[in-house]
């Protein structure tokens, strides 16, 4: 497709080219999505409650297998065909980025949608979805990431993702010093500001199950696996009241939610792509001791710190991605020596999920980066199939 050509450009911040493309603001509804992780699940959970009453249209990043994934209208993909009919996008000189974004603002207005979730690529401030002019601005959290480009501290990359606040109320899950930055951001754009932990509090009833009190209480069963789970779901039970749904919509919305590649159990492998340190202490906090754990990344991550968050397991396999970006499976092993974690290194990821069935385990993890986890649950199902 003519979009998978302009995955050769470098990523551009800033919005000049996207404003050119967007002469005219959407007339659909918009929930803008930002921060460092949570933001995929909350805009999974928020679209599926408001589908119970509403045509949504959502748009997420990265994809996992085919780059329809990214752009969903009511549950549907966007077809190849349907792509191809944005080629004129290219006289722009857009980023594949801001092209996929170009097709989803202008594909969702042909739908006819009533709301649409929009989830930032990278930061907020400069990022392409940022044209948008959203009913609800959401900060999942901040934690350290994509230092090159949002700065060098926690404050700095706070203010780039506080970028997306505009005239709407906001949420955030936001602690400490990156609370501050949000707090002050509201206060001078004078919107209402939730809190999760003040104005939204969750808690963890049983495995999968939460307690959420925000204007009411609601008992949910989470699809989608793991304890942070809670604060993603409180994130999008606040949502759902500003929107104005109903209670029985919001506990079904939430139930009714689907995620790929993220807590996602598939026979006896479980997949997550937990990018960064901030996600890999999470995952290591919902997970008993694993049997077996595959690990990939990119070499731009602090693969250090994800590596230290480790939980314990009996094997460690290192493998890398097919992307250039990716960190080779011996550099990982060497990282890993210093933190008293033993790497198997493999030379592709078909050759660890071999390495790893040889052995018998009730668990094998494979988690670090979404394209690993792309790539990996490509080869598990189609093992699953061919059986």
């Amino acid at each position: 497709m003519w979009i998978d050509e302009l995955k050769e450009r470098e990523i551009s911040l800033g919005l000049e080219r996207m404003k050119k493309v967007m002469n005219e603001m959407p007339s659909y509804k918009i929930i803008h999505v930002g921060g460092t992780n949570g933001k995929g699940s909350v805009c999974n959970f928020i679209a599926s409650i408001l589908m119970q009453r509403y045509s949504v249209g959502l748009y997420t990043s990265p994809h996992l297998e085919r780059v329809n994934e990214r752009i969903v209208v009511n549950g549907k993909e966007i077809e190849d065909v349907e792509i191809e009919e944005y080629r004129y996008l290219k006289k722009y000189n857009l980023t594949y980025f801001e092209a996929l974004t170009a097709i989803a603002l202008h594909y969702f207005e042909r739908k006819k949608v009533d709301y649409a979730v929009i989830e930032v690529g990278l930061g907020g401030r400069l990022d392409a979805t940022n044209v948008v002019e959203p009913e609800l601005s959401i900060i999942t959290n901040v934690a350290m990431e994509h230092e090159n480009f949002l700065g060098n501290d926690i404050v700095s990359i706070a203010k780039e993702k506080a970028g997306i606040i505009k005239n709407a109320p906001v949420i955030t899950a936001c602690k400490g010093r990156a609370l501050e930055v949000i707090k002050n951001t509201a206060e001078k754009k004078g919107v209402q500001l939730y809190i999760i932990g003040e104005d939204v509090k969750w808690y963890e009833i049983d495995e999968n199950k939460f307690l959420i009190e925000a204007d009411e209480r609601y008992l949910v069963h989470s699809p989608l696996k793991g304890k942070f789970q809670g604060e993603n779901i409180g994130i999008a039970i606040k949502a759902g009241e500003i929107i104005g749904m109903k209670k029985e919509d919001i506990i079904e919305g939430i139930e009714k939610a689907t995620l790929y590649g993220r807590m996602e159990k598939i026979g006896r492998f479980l997949l997550d792509g937990c990018h960064n340190p901030h996600a890999v202490k999470a995952f290591s906090a919902s997970i008993e001791k694993p049997d077996i754990i595959i690990f990939g990344v990119m070499k731009d991550k602090n693969v250090e710190e994800m590596i230290k968050n480790l939980p314990k397991a009996r094997i460690y396999i290192a493998t890398k991605a097919s992307n250039e970006r990716a960190m080779e499976a011996n550099k990982i092993a060497s990282i890993g020596k210093k933190f008293g974690k033993e790497f198997m290194v493999t030379e592709n990821v078909k050759e660890a999920i071999e390495q790893a069935e040889n052995y018998k385990a009730e668990l094998i993890c494979i988690v670090g980066s979404l394209y690993l986890i792309g790539e990996a649950r490509k080869i598990i199902r189609r093992k699953i199939i061919n059986k």
